[in-house]
């Protein structure tokens, strides 16, 4: 158990007594506010099974230190040890597996602890830079070696006393039992030992002081809180008696904390004792208990009463504040969209930094989910509706309102429209969650973010991701982000689906880039409620990037803060270039509290520059699944909004703060309203993105064409190049002449714009100018943005061949493609635009590949065959063709071999989807094809060609063996599953889609899994995990479901965790037949199942030999859509799943959806008997 605070306050009173010779020199200067700066340095490694994994261990112990005001930053590199850095840090700890560090690396650290930092190297730390003495001289000693073992430490007679030991208690734990070499005992106390062996102690150095303990391997003894308060207590002593005394006074002055019991908190995680209802506290005592990043502060700017609810907030072009406020989310949803929620307009006149005049701009609204300024208005979020309130007489209170369109899902309310906020390319951006939008551009879709035309509201979705989506970014050089609700929250999206999507419906889809470097967040507190994927971002919110420049440079247009509600926290994430795409660096919070109600789930940059944070203060922030006494401790209902009823849901709090940075200046306000077109272009030079993309909405739905031959001059003659790359000035300059209609090859004049841009010295010029160019559609300004195929920048390059890809097939086109296929493959990304635009060329580029040339590498760039654009081509023209498929190859004799190998086995699964049996000629050309082809390629056929009389001599039968166990899927069954574990694992993993029961949620996707058969189960789990299935983007459910089986990534042997929550469900008892939802004829579907006996049995019972599930039982809604899937390759597509392709062959024996509504029926028939 944590040690209490007054033993801490014994360590405080012991340390100081030892440092009697006057005040240590703190590392960090002119720093009094008792806030304990802990760097904490871990390193990039994610795999092993869960040791030395510190990105799992440093939000776990952040966890213990909110109630101590220990501030951590948590970095994976070294190159945090320079002076700069260091001067900002009290105590350093270094848990990681590096091998070198150089000289100034070194020095930095050296000169940092003698000058009076706190140094705490801890377990493998003792192993990192074998080649350096100095450092091991530091450390105390070398690792040299370990075995594995559960023990517990001894402290040495007299050591007791020690201001680090003074009533701990230690603990026991399984963890490496290190050994240790080069003792340098000089300045050294052992404070523990695990037997013989110096196990923890500490040592001087200079002005500075080290801890250091080998306990720390896994999760075994970083779980326990013991460990916690044992590097807390190093932590305090490490940094000197002048901070830890000013560290406890600051503790002691944290206001109390206040519980009491009630019935209706979910206990997912069946703690005991269960958790209890904290109290709430006022905004000043909230800031009391919360942290913000070093070099920032937290200042309220308006609070309840004055506002309640915030849900989302943005700024008119006044720079005024307008907040969305609801009391209706998450249940009380009104069919006639008439409600209690409102907007308001919250404004601080006296300048003060605080609101102070509040009017209400709109009310009878109905849980609106966001809102942003446009035309003079705003459009609002409200599902079914996106609505445009105005006001027209100046007394701010909107006396227009009218729906713009009426086709937003409303089946859960916090899965639909979000973060709405105006492009750069003029059109309205958002987020939508699995609640979709009914009607758009490509149909249905959800759980990713789109674009709407401003103008008709046609909705065009852009990103698909892989769950809930509640969060946008947009960067100042118009790249798009996102963050999902559930383990996923940070995306990219390279490829805009509408320049890509179906457009060759072949090609295997994916998802955006998860761009995520890992998911766990870092709460300050271990009291946070979760429904599953504990630890971890569960309710993201948001991806505002900051785009201004009142923060350090570091912010600048590249970071990232997502809203961790459930956690108490704003996260933040670095953006760092990773070819066309990106990596987000997970850096923990921007913002964090122990206050369990501060619930943070929306942020954005404010006109002042600084970031502004919603704080929903709540303590129940859980939506769904609904609990029940077995899952979370207690029976709820779920409400009309799909959130399960709670009482203690709050309707009475809410706030929002303003994140500063120390020693930024106040910008001049600013006020568009009535701007001058000069004053407008003229803000397109304002370091705020804010500003800037106000003017610039302003000039393009103004229609101020007056503006033109400015924004022109600005394109032509602004050749500068910001600190990080930019110029914002042109960028916005020539999005502006776009949406005026003016960006185009129609003049001279305008011409010479265009080019100007396309050669501007910043990247995100140049890249921008293609974008634009791509938007028009014309094939002549396609080809002009095509022409950047060769630009420096890869993100420019890919903009570049998506447009080309757009272009009408030609031989020109195809030679180009096929002549710098190496250029276009680089990174994925490009690899997935090249692919497009092969497709897209078709058979014309079949043709040129066919008339042969030199020798390419078709796999590089490219996973596996299926994604490989020519091989893809190849299937499509041969399945054009009419009679002799081998003659529609041409000369292939004389193609290279890495071109017959392509072709060959295009040919091979044409023949399959076509049931052709291969003829004798046939057999002898494909013999002849795998003579020429390669032992990979060889190996490749022999496995698509069993049954066949060929030869392959190249093949050594050992590596064909393995080439199968690598390309087979072949589930593990295992035959014991534990089943308190399974539901243990369901408790913390299912429930949110499948409910409390495992009954299934038709809104959700989600089947029952009661009473499946546990190898049913085990074998589709698997088959997720493996990425068989749930990769297809016409299966976001499936996506979904994939990404909810990461947990698994954590464990030694997944397939036996996957048992126990398999073997769980079978122990449930199957549900009754529930209701028909669709209309089929049984006796029409009896004469097709006919079909199905072979393998599911004349009665549907299934057969576990054959790998065919039991069909009875199942809802009716479910069976037609994985029939359907089957179809529609959604399923059964993976080469690696022999099963499902049979599956697939068979379900696309039903000629329509009737015939498979009519065997669904049938099958339905058989429950009864």
């Amino acid at each position: 158990m944590k040690q209490s605070f007054i033993h801490r306050l014994a360590v405080v009173a012991a340390i100081a007594a030892i440092f009697t010779a006057g005040p240590s020199v703190a590392a960090q200067e002119n720093d009094d506010d008792g806030v304990i700066d802990l760097l904490f340095i871990g390193h990039g490694q994610r795999e092993g099974s869960g040791y030395h994994l510190s990105h799992v261990f440093a939000p776990v112990f952040n966890r213990s230190l909110g109630d101590e005001k220990i501030r951590m930053r948590y970095v994976e590199t070294l190159d945090v040890l320079n002076p700069e850095d260091l001067a900002a840090t009290d105590a350093l700890m270094l848990y990681a597996n590096y091998n070198t560090i150089s000289d100034d690396q070194e020095a930095a650290l050296l000169e940092f602890v003698a000058n009076g930092g706190g140094f705490l190297p801890v377990h493998c730390a003792s192993a990192c830079f074998g080649h350096s003495q100095e450092f091991v001289d530091l450390v105390g000693a070398r690792f040299r070696s370990h075995g594995y073992e559960e023990f517990s430490t001894t402290i040495p007679e007299g050591r007791e006393t020690h201001p680090i030991l003074q009533g701990y208690e230690g603990f026991v734990t399984k963890d490496e039992t290190y050994v240790h070499a080069d003792h340098n005992e000089d300045q050294r106390e052992v404070l523990m030992l695990r037997e013989d062996e110096p196990w923890t102690w500490t040592r001087t150095h200079g002005k500075g002081r080290v801890f250091y303990t080998a306990y720390g391997h896994d999760m075994n003894t970083w779980g326990q809180e013991a460990f916690h308060d044992l590097l807390i207590r190093g932590i305090l002593w490490s940094v000197g008696e002048e901070k830890s005394e000013a560290n406890r006074r600051l503790v002691a002055s944290m206001p109390e904390m206040k519980y009491e019991a009630a019935d209706t908190i979910p206990n997912y995680l069946k703690k005991s004792p269960a958790p209890q209802l904290a109290s709430a506290f006022s905004p000043e005592e909230s800031e009391k208990l919360s942290l913000v990043a070093d070099g920032f502060e937290m200042k309220l700017f308006v609070a309840e009463p004055d506002i309640v609810n915030p849900i989302a907030f943005a700024w008119d072009e006044k720079g005024r504040l307008f907040v969305a406020e609801s009391v209706d989310y998450p249940n009380n949803v009104d069919p006639n969209q008439e409600g209690n929620d409102r907007i308001l307009i919250c404004e601080d006149k006296d300048g003060d930094g605080r609101a102070d005049t509040f009017t209400v701009f709109a009310e009878g609204l109905n849980i609106p989910t966001s809102l942003t300024p446009v035309d003079g208005g705003w459009i609002v979020a409200q599902a079914p509706h996106f609505l445009f309130l105005k006001d027209t007489n100046g007394d701010d209170k909107a006396d227009v309102k009218y729906p713009i369109n009426d086709y937003w899902g409303i089946r859960d309310t916090h899965a639909g429209p979000s973060n709405l906020r105006y492009g750069f390319d003029n059109k309205i951006w958002g987020a939508v969650g699995y609640s979709e939008v009914e009607k758009s551009t490509q149909g249905e879709f959800g759980q990713g973010v789109f674009r709407m035309d401003t103008d008709n509201g046609t909705v065009e979705p852009i990103g698909l991701f892989s769950n809930n989506t509640w969060g946008l970014g947009m960067s100042e050089d118009f790249e798009i982000f996102g963050s999902t609700a559930n383990n996923a929250p940070a995306w990219h999206v390279p490829l805009w689906r509408p320049f890509t999507y179906e457009r060759n419906p072949a090609l295997p889809s994916q998802l955006s880039a998860k761009i995520d470097d890992f998911t766990q967040f870092f709460p300050i507190t271990h009291k946070f409620l979760q429904v599953d994927a504990h630890g971890r971002y569960t309710a993201g919110a948001g991806f505002n990037l900051y785009t201004a420049r009142a923060f350090p440079k570091q912010y600048w247009n590249a970071s990232a803060f997502i809203g961790g509600p459930t956690g108490h926290l704003l996260g933040q994430f670095f953006l760092e270039e990773e070819g066309s795409s990106y990596v987000a660096q997970n850096r923990g919070s921007i913002l964090s509290s122990v206050d369990e109600w501060l619930s943070p789930v929306f942020a954005d940059v404010g006109p002042d520059g600084q970031l502004w944070v919603a704080d929903w203060y709540n303590f129940i922030i859980q939506h769904n699944p609904q609990p029940s006494k077995q899952s979370a401790g207690f029976d709820a209902e779920t409400g009309a909004g799909n959130a399960h009823v709670n009482p203690l849901r709050d309707r009475h709090h809410g706030r929002i703060y303003r994140i500063v940075a120390k020693g930024s200046k106040t910008p001049k306000s600013l006020d568009l309203s009535e701007a001058s077109t000069t004053e407008l272009v003229e803000t397109l030079a304002n370091d705020n993105l804010f500003w800037r993309m106000t003017a610039q909405r302003k000039l393009v739905r103004e229609k101020r064409r007056e503006a033109i031959p400015q924004l022109r001059e600005i394109v032509l003659e602004d050749n500068s190049v910001d600190e990080i790359g930019l110029n914002t000035r042109v960028i916005h300059a020539l999005w502006s002449l776009s949406g005026l209609g003016a960006f185009n090859l129609d003049s001279t004049q305008a011409e010479s714009v265009v080019l100007a841009a396309l050669e501007h010295p910043s990247a995100s010029v140049r890249k921008n100018a293609v974008m634009a160019l791509t938007e028009t559609g014309s094939e002549e300004e396609l080809s002009l943005a095509a022409s950047k195929t060769d630009d420096a920048d890869p993100k420019t390059r890919l903009k570049a061949l998506l447009a080309l890809g757009l272009l009408p097939p030609s031989e020109d086109r195809s030679n180009e493609l096929l002549s710098r296929r190496s250029e276009f493959t680089t990174d994925p990304w490009l690899g997935r635009a090249f692919a497009y635009a092969v497709l897209e060329n078709g058979d014309a580029y079949v043709r040129r590949l066919l008339e042969g040339g030199t020798s390419i590498d078709f796999a590089n760039g490219f996973d596996s065959i299926e994604e490989v654009p020519e091989y893809v081509a190849l299937k499509l023209y041969l399945a054009k063709q009419e009679g002799d498929l081998v003659a529609a190859l041409g000369n292939w004799k004389s193609l290279p071999s890495e071109t017959v190998a392509i072709a060959s086995m295009a040919l091979l699964d044409v023949w399959k989807t076509q049931l052709h049996e291969p003829s004798s000629s046939d057999l002898v050309a494909l013999q002849e094809m795998a003579r020429l082809v390669d032992a990979d390629t060889q190996m490749q056929l022999k496995l698509r060609t069993a049954g066949l009389d060929l030869q392959f001599s190249k093949i050594d039968e050992e590596k064909y063996q393995d080439f199968v166990k690598q390309n087979t899927f072949e589930p593990q069954i295992w035959g014991w599953g534990r089943v308190s574990s399974g539901e243990e694992l369901y408790m913390q993993h299912c429930v949110a889609c499948h409910g409390s029961d495992a009954g299934g949620d038709q809104g959700l996707g989600a089947p029952s899994l009661r009473g499946m058969d546990n190898w049913y189960t085990q074998t589709q789990l698997q088959k997720f995990y493996a990425g068989v299935r749930g990769t297809h983007f016409k299966n976001p459910r499936g996506i979904a479901m994939k990404g909810a089986l990461q947990f698994l990534d954590m464990e030694t042997r997944p397939q036996m965790t996957i048992s126990h929550l398999a073997h769980y469900l079978e122990t449930l008892e199957a549900n009754a037949p529930d209701e028909a939802t669709l209309e089929g004829d049984p006796a029409k579907g009896k004469t097709l199942y006919t079909t199905c006996v072979a393998c599911h049995g004349p009665e549907g019972q299934g057969n576990t030999e054959l790998a065919a599930p039991k069909l009875t039982g199942k809802q009716d809604w479910y069976l037609y859509k994985q029939i359907r899937e089957f179809q529609e390759g959604v399923r059964g597509s993976d080469p690696r799943d022999a099963k499902g392709a049979e599956m697939a062959l068979m379900a696309k024996t039903l000629v329509d959806e009737q015939a498979v509504k009519d065997v669904v029926a049938y099958i339905r028939s058989l429950d009864t008997k």
